[in-house]
C-alpha cells in the first residue's frame, strides 16, 4: 500500500477552490472539479469543499475540503503485519497514550474516566500519568503560591503608572531603567555607583529590592524545578517524588541535600494580565477577531478568500471559531520550541520554548517585546523525557482553564471577563518536534511530520527509511514494495486514523509488539498536549504544523552535497554515473567566488548575505545565507553550470519556495507553487533516484514535505507565519547577551526572565519601551510623504544642473501632467534617500557611486511600477518640485531593460536577466510608484563568458511579496549630510 491503513486522497488542484456559507459546517459541499491538464505536464486537481460529513459518495472521496473530512477508522487489531526484513530504531524514550475521543470540532482529547487502565509498559505509563496530572490540574495543585494564585484570580482593574512628577517615582524608574539595561548583578551594581556618584541625593534601589519591585509589578516569577544533572527528565508533575533519574539513576541531590541542578520555567498567563493593563496593546489584541469577522462575512456572502496573509485565513482556524472553540475573549498562543547550541565548538546543547500572541497582527506578533520566553531546558546532554519539561509550562494553562479562564482586565474596553488561552499551534524543528508530536520522526516506516500517511522504502537490510514516491527496479523488500505513488496524491491528516493507531500502539502488552506497532503507525506516543481541556487546542496532530526554515536547511544539505559529488555513495553506485555532480574542483571555487561576488549588490536590508560556499559552507552556512543563496542567486549564478534538465527543475523548486515564503500568498499562486513543487519531486526521483534501490537515501523527507506547502498554507495560513525565523532570532538574541560563561546555563535562563519581565514592563509602563517612542518619528529633515513613505535627507544645499538624458525624462514627465510651458533645462535639489512603508530604505546613485564597491550594499535598484507595467530600476536620486499648487515628491530612475523572455520562461520565471541600466530609459515616476528594494546580481562572467558583462539578474528579499514575473510577456506600452539653503530645502518651484 503506497498510503497506511487509508485510501490516499487526490488533493491538489486549487484552481477551483470554493469558501461559501454553504461551506459552513453541517453544510454539503460541491462535488470536486474535474482535473484540468496543463500541456507537458502532469495533471493536478483540487477541488476543495468546506464540509465535514463524514459520509461522502465515491467521487467526493477524492476531493479535499475547506474543513478536512476524516475517512472512517481502520479495523482495530493487536498488531499490524511485521515486516520480517527490518530493524527497528532505538525508541528514543518516547511513550504513548490512547486517544479515544474525538470530539465534533476535531478536538482529541482523552476522557478521564478510562486513564484508571495504565499501560504495562513503564515508558507508556509515564506518559499516561502525565496527561492525567494535566488532566486533573487545578490551581491548587500548581507549583504557584498561594500569593501568586490569589493575584492571579484578582488582577488589578487599572493601568500602572507612574508620576514623573513625584521624585520617589522617578528614583524608581531611574531604577528600573538600570535594571533593564544591566545584563548582570555586577553591571547593575556598578551603574547604581557611578549615577550615584553625579547625583546623591537619588534614591536607587538595591538590586533585590528592584527585582522585587519588577516581580510584584509584572507577576512574572519564575517556577524553579529540579531536573537531572544529565539533563534526562525533570522532577516534575507524576516524578516530583523521585530521588533518582528514571533513566540514568543519577541522584537528585548532592551530599549537602541539595538539588544537583535546576531549571527554570515562566508561567505566560501573568504576562498576559500584564499586557492587557495597557489600553494600546489591549485594542491591539483585537486584531484576530476583527480579521475573523470579515472573513467569515466574506464566507457568507459565498466568496472565496482570495488572499491568504496570515494564520487566521487558515481552514483550522476559521473552522475552530465557526465552531464556537474560539470565541471573542479568548487569548490564542502559539509555542515555538527548538535547541541551541551556545558555543560552537564546544559541547553546550540546550533547548528553548516561547510563546507568541496569535491575538496580535503579524506586524506586532513577532517583535522582540511581545515574545515571551517560556523555558530553558539546560543541556549539555540529549533530553529523554521532555514532557518532563514542557509539564511545567502547560499545567497552569490547564488548571486556568479547568477554573474557567483566566481573569483580565481589558485596559482598551474597561471590561474584566474570564478568557481561555488556546493553544493554536505548536512549532518546532525535525528533531523538536517528535518531543511534541510523539511521533517516531523523519526515518520512520511513516515518517512524514505531518502524519500523511505515506509508506516509506528502505534499502535491504538498513532500518532507515525514506519517503521514495517510485518502486526501484527488481525491489522486493517486504513491507515495503508496494505500487508507485502519484507525487500529485497528497493525503490529509486524519485524525480518526491518528487516533485508531495510537490506542493499537498503547495496547501494546510487550515492548516487542510496541516497536512493532510504533513502526507500523509512525506513532511512539500521545501528545502531552493531549491532556489539555478539551476545546482548548486546536487538536493533536492537526496543531504541529510544518517548518519552512529548517527546509531550507535541509534541502541545502541535500543538493548542494550531490551537485558536488561529496553525497553518501552506496556500494554498487558510482559517482561516476552522476552527470549532475558538477560542481567540482575548480568550478566549484569558481563558483564560491561568483557568490561572494554579490555581496556589494545585496541591499543591507536583506540582512546577512551569504559568503563564499567553497570557503565557509561548513564553518557555520546560517539557514538566512542557504534561503538567500539558493533560492534568491541560485537560478542566476547556477545558469550554464548545472546540466540544463537539472537546472530547470531546480528552477521549479525556487519558484515553489519563493511563493511559499510570501507573507501574502493568492490561491493563483498556491496553484502555481504546488505544481511546481510536484514536479520537481517527480523530477528529482527520475533524475536523481532513477528507479534504484541503491540510491533510495536520496529521497529524503525534505523532498516529500514539498508537496505539502501548498496544502498548509490553506490550512493554518502562510508558512512564514509559524516558521522557526522567530524562535532563532530569540536564541540569537539570548545567546548573545550572556556574559557569565562560568555557568551558561544558569546565566541563559535568568535571561530568558529578565526578557519576560521587560517585555512586560515596556507594555504597562510605555515611557520605558524607547523603540515605542521612536515609532514614526521622522529624522531630522526628513518629510513625511504619507502611505508610509519618508523623504530622508542628504539633499543638496542648493539647485544642481542634471544631465540631458535626466532633462528630457523630466520634461517629458511635465508634459504628460500638462506643463508643456516649462524650460527645457532645470536644476534640481537632489534628495539621496526614501523610506518605503515596507521599513526598507531605497538610497540613490547620487551618494552611493561615492563609495568604492567594496563598502557598499548596494540599496538604489528598485522595484516599480511604470505606465502600469512591472518594472525594475536604479535610482539616480529624488527631487521634490512644484506644479500648479502641488507639491510633488519624484524619482528621478534609470530602467533596465526588459527581461529576456526566454531565460524567464526556461526558468519559470525565477531568473529575470536584464541589461544594465545605461541612461537609454531615464524615467521620471511618483515616488510611491517604487514598491521595494532589490537586487540586481551580475551574471558570471568566469562561467559565462565576457559577453554576459553587461546582464545582470533580479533577486529579491524573501518574505516580501515577490514580483508577479508571470505576466511581463504581455506587457505593453544616515548618509553624510549636508547643510540645507533655508529657502531651497524642500523643493524646486517651476
Amino acid at each position: 500500500m503506497a498510503y497506511h491503513h487509508s485510501q490516499a486522497r487526490n488533493i491538489h488542484a486549487i484552481d477551483h477552490t470554493t469558501y461559501s456559507s454553504s461551506s459552513r459546517p453541517g453544510s454539503q459541499s460541491p462535488s470536486g472539479s474535474q482535473p484540468r491538464s496543463h500541456s507537458g505536464e502532469m495533471s493536478i486537481s483540487w477541488s476543495r469543499s468546506c464540509s465535514r460529513s463524514r459520509s461522502r459518495s465515491q467521487s467526493q472521496s477524492q476531493s479535499r475540503s475547506m474543513f478536512p473530512s476524516h475517512s472512517h477508522s481502520p479495523p482495530r487489531s493487536r498488531s499490524p503485519t511485521p515486516d520480517p526484513g527490518s530493524d527497528l530504531a532505538e525508541a528514543q524514550n518516547l511513550d504513548a497514550h490512547p486517544q479515544d475521543e474525538v470530539d465534533q470540532g476535531g478536538i482529541n482529547h482523552f476522557p478521564e474516566d478510562d486513564l484508571a487502565a495504565l499501560s504495562d509498559l513503564t515508558t507508556i505509563r509515564v506518559t499516561q500519568e502525565y496527561i492525567q496530572h494535566l488532566q486533573n490540574a487545578t490551581l491548587e495543585n500548581s507549583d504557584l503560591s498561594t500569593s501568586d494564585i490569589e493575584s492571579l484570580l484578582n488582577p488589578p482593574c487599572q493601568c500602572f503608572e507612574f508620576d514623573d512628577h513625584n521624585d520617589d517615582d522617578r528614583d524608581t524608574l531611574l531604577s528600573i531603567r538600570l535594571f533593564m539595561a544591566s545584563q548582570t548583578v555586577e553591571s547593575y551594581k556598578a551603574s547604581k555607583e557611578a549615577v550615584q556618584i553625579a547625583h546623591p541625593n537619588d534614591n536607587i534601589l538595591s538590586y533585590d529590592q528592584v527585582k522585587k519591585l519588577i516581580a510584584d509589578i509584572t507577576g512574572v516569577r519564575p517556577i524553579v524545578k529540579d531536573m537531572c544533572s544529565n539533563s534526562c527528565m525533570a522532577y516534575t508533575g507524576p516524578l516530583s517524588d523521585r530521588d533518582t533519574c528514571l533513566y540514568c539513576n543519577e541522584p537528585r541531590y548532592d551530599a549537602e541535600g541539595k538539588p544537583q541542578q535546576t531549571f527554570e520555567t515562566i508561567p505566560i498567563p501573568f504576562a498576559i494580565q500584564a499586557l492587557m493593563r495597557h489600553a494600546e496593546i489591549a485594542a491591539d489584541m483585537g486584531y484576530f477577531f476583527q480579521r475573523m469577522r470579515k472573513l467569515l462575512d466574506q464566507l457568507e456572502l459565498g466568496n472565496h478568500i482570495d488572499v491568504f496573509d496570515d494564520i487566521a485565513c487558515g481552514s483550522d482556524i476559521i473552522e475552530a471559531v465557526a465552531k464556537g472553540n474560539i470565541t471573542e475573549h479568548d487569548m490564542l498562543l502559539m509555542l515555538s520550541f527548538d535547541g541551541c547550541q551556545i558555543y560552537r565548538n564546544k559541547a553546550s546543547d540546550c533547548w528553548v520554548y516561547i510563546w507568541m500572541f496569535v491575538n496580535l497582527a503579524p506586524g506586532l506578533r513577532y517583535k522582540k517585546k511581545f515574545v515571551f520566553p517560556g523555558g530553558t531546558l539546560p543541556g549539555p546532554n540529549k533530553i529523554k523525557d521532555a514532557q518532563s519539561y514542557l509539564h511545567v509550562g502547560l499545567h497552569p494553562i490547564a488548571a486556568i482553564n479547568r477554573h474557567g479562564g483566566l481573569p483580565v482586565w481589558n485596559a482598551s474596553t474597561k471590561a474584566f471577563y474570564k478568557s481561555k488561552l488556546y493553544i493554536v499551534l505548536a512549532t518546532a524543528d525535525g528533531p523538536g518536534m517528535v518531543y511534541l508530536n510523539g511521533l517516531v520522526g523523519h526515518s520512520g516506516k511513516i515518517g512524514c511530520r505531518l502524519w500523511c500517511g505515506l509508506v516509506g522504502r528502505k534499502k535491504p537490510g538498513s532500518s532507515y527509511y525514506f519517503p521514495l514516491l517510485s518502486k526501484p527496479n527488481n525491489y522486493t523488500v517486504s513491507g515495503c514494495d508496494h505500487d508507485d505513488v502519484p507525487p500529485h496524491i497528497v493525503r490529509d491528516i486524519d485524525v480518526n486514523r491518528y487516533t485508531a493507531n495510537l490506542a493499537l500502539v498503547v495496547s501494546s502488552r510487550t515492548k516487542q509488539e510496541y516497536e512493532l506497532n510504533r513502526r507500523e503507525t509512525g506513532i511512539c506516543r500521545p501528545s502531552i498536549f493531549s491532556g489539555l481541556p478539551s476545546g482548548t487546542y486546536l487538536g493533536v496532530p492537526r496543531m504541529f504544523p510544518g517548518d519552512i526554515m529548517h527546509l531550507i536547511l535541509n534541502l541545502a544539505d541535500l543538493l548542494i552535497p550531490l551537485w558536488r559529488g561529496k553525497f553518501e555513495c552506496s556500494e554498487t553506485d558510482s559517482r561516476n554515473t552522476w552527470y549532475w555532480a558538477v560542481l567540482e574542483g575548480e568550478k566549484w571555487q569558481a563558483h564560491g567566488r561568483d557568490v561572494a561576488r554579490c555581496t556589494p549588490y545585496l541591499p543591507g536590508s536583506f540582512d546577512r548575505p551569504p559568503r563564499n560556499p567553497a570557503e565557509k559552507i561548513n564553518s557555520g552556512y546560517k539557514a538566512w545565507e542557504f534561503l538567500l543563496y539558493l533560492f534568491g542567486l541560485g537560478p542566476g549564478l547556477f545558469y550554464c553550470v548545472l546540466p540544463p534538465d537539472i537546472w530547470r527543475s531546480y528552477c521549479k523548486l525556487v519558484s515553489g519556495i519563493r511563493i511559499i515564503y510570501q507573507k501574502s500568498i493568492t490561491h493563483e499562486q498556491i496553484q502555481t507553487a504546488h505544481l511546481h513543487l510536484i514536479q520537481f519531486i517527480a523530477e528529482f526521483e527520475s533524475m536523481y533516484v532513477q528507479r534504484r534501490a541503491d540510491r533510495i537515501h536520496m529521497s529524503r523527507q525534505s523532498i516529500h514535505g514539498l508537496s505539502h506547502l501548498a496544502g498548509e498554507v490553506i490550512r493554518v495560513g502562510p508558512g512564514i507565519t509559524y516558521s522557526q525565523w522567530t524562535m532563532e532570532r530569540t536564541i540569537g538574541n539570548l545567546t548573545e547577551e550572556l556574559k557569565q560563561h562560568s555557568d551558561p546555563y544558569k546565566h541563559l535562563s535568568r535571561r530568558a526572565v529578565q526578557r519576560a519581565e521587560i517585555n512586560c514592563l515596556k507594555a504597562m509602563i510605555p515611557t520605558l519601551d524607547r523603540d515605542k517612542q521612536k515609532q514614526g518619528l521622522v529624522p531630522r529633515g526628513g518629510v513625511d510623504l504619507g502611505g508610509g513613505y519618508v523623504l530622508l535627507r542628504a539633499a543638496d544645499s542648493c539647485p544642481r544642473p542634471i544631465t540631458d538624458a535626466e532633462n528630457q525624462a523630466l520634461q517629458l514627465y511635465l508634459e504628460n501632467n500638462n506643463q508643456e510651458h516649462i524650460r527645457r533645462t532645470f536644476n534640481l535639489i537632489r534628495w539621496a534617500r526614501l523610506r518605503l512603508p515596507n521599513g526598507q530604505v531605497a538610497r540613490s546613485a547620487w551618494k552611493e557611486t561615492q563609495k568604492p564597491l567594496s563598502r557598499l550594499r548596494m540599496a538604489r535598484n528598485v522595484k516599480l511600477i511604470h505606465c502600469r507595467n512591472l518594472e525594475f530600476g536604479e535610482v539616480h536620486f529624488y527631487f521634490r518640485i512644484v506644479i500648479g499648487e502641488e507639491i510633488r515628491t519624484l524619482a528621478m530612475i534609470d530602467l533596465y531593460s526588459r527581461p529576456n523572455s526566454n531565460l524567464l520562461r526556461e526558468s519559470y520565471c525565477t531568473l529575470w536577466t536584464c541589461k544594465r541600466a545605461s541612461g537609454e530609459r531615464v524615467v521620471v515616476v511618483d515616488a510611491k510608484a517604487i514598491q521595494s528594494v532589490v537586487c540586481m546580481a551580475p551574471h558570471s562572467v568566469e562561467m559565462l563568458g565576457d559577453g554576459w558583462e553587461d546582464w545582470v539578474f533580479l533577486v529579491e528579499k524573501p518574505g516580501l511579496d515577490i514580483a508577479e514575473l508571470s505576466g511581463v510577456f504581455e506587457a505593453g506600452g544616515h548618509e553624510d549630510e549636508e547643510e540645507f539653503g533655508e529657502d531651497n530645502m524642500f523643493h524646486t518651484a517651476l
